[in-house]
């Protein structure tokens, strides 16, 4: 049955205390995103030391003419991240230059932000997030994009077309069960078990593990609330094939 990784997302965290805490969950087979901590001092050295720990995602959603991105590219893939970002409505050429210069780093096409609410997506792209996200991913994988960035409400529909069945899928937008914020600045969102359950490869969590009282413990909590939600579908499909 295929895993369900998690990515502890630093954006609210600044260097050191980024550090602290990927060498606090060291070992645990997590990565950790990286967006606006990438721009601290340590600029994009920060990537090799996190990368001790467990991995990377850098997450500067690149987004601009071909060259450029291709450049920028080369310059996030000699620190080697294992997941780089950029924007999948930049088009195909521009998502081809940047798989064309990544290296071992993986490229996702960030498809449509998962703070923009259905109204919002209809409004800046003219369709509603499921018919966008399915445009923006078949971009993404016609330019060999590893994978895609998308809401977990897109998974189960994206599942549907055998052409995306090579394409990584990474959520962010993830809550767990024990996280409720009524300020919450995300539109589509969803449980880690609802997640695995659609097939999500990895899941992305910030807040309720970077803003927690003790992290460490939130990000444990996190831990074994995917395990189990793995446990109860391999549980699932076992029966479904006992009973073929």
């Amino acid at each position: 049955m295929k895993k369900t990784g998690i990515i502890v997302a630093l954006d609210d965290m600044d260097e050191m205390e980024g550090v602290a805490l990927a060498q606090q969950l060291s070992g645990k087979g997590l990565l950790f995103k990286g967006n606006d901590i990438l721009d601290s001092d340590m600029g994009l050295g920060i990537i090799p030391l996190l990368n001790q720990h467990g991995g990377v995602m850098a997450d500067p959603k690149l987004y601009d003419i071909p060259k450029t991105v291709a450049n920028r590219t080369k310059k996030f893939a000699k620190y080697g991240p294992v997941l780089l970002t950029v924007h999948a409505s930049g088009g195909i050429p521009m998502m081809q230059a940047a798989v064309a210069n990544c290296g071992n780093t993986m490229i996702l096409g960030v498809t449509v932000l998962t703070s923009f609410s259905s109204e919002e997506c209809i409004l800046n792209f003219g369709n509603p997030p499921s018919a966008e996200v399915l445009k923006l991913a078949r971009d993404a994988a016609l330019a060999g994009a590893h994978g895609i960035v998308c809401s977990p409400e897109e998974l189960a529909f994206l599942r549907k077309f055998p052409e995306l069945k090579n394409l990584i899928r990474v959520t962010p937008g993830i809550r767990p069960k024990w996280h409720l914020d009524p300020n919450d600045d995300q539109a589509r969102i969803a449980t880690p078990a609802y997640a695995v359950r659609n097939g999500a490869d990895y899941i992305v969590i910030g807040r309720p593990i970077t803003m927690a009282k003790d992290p460490i413990e939130a990000a444990y909590k996190t831990i074994e609330e995917v395990k189990a939600a793995m446990a109860e579908l391999e549980e699932e499909e076992e029966k479904t094939k006992g009973r073929r």
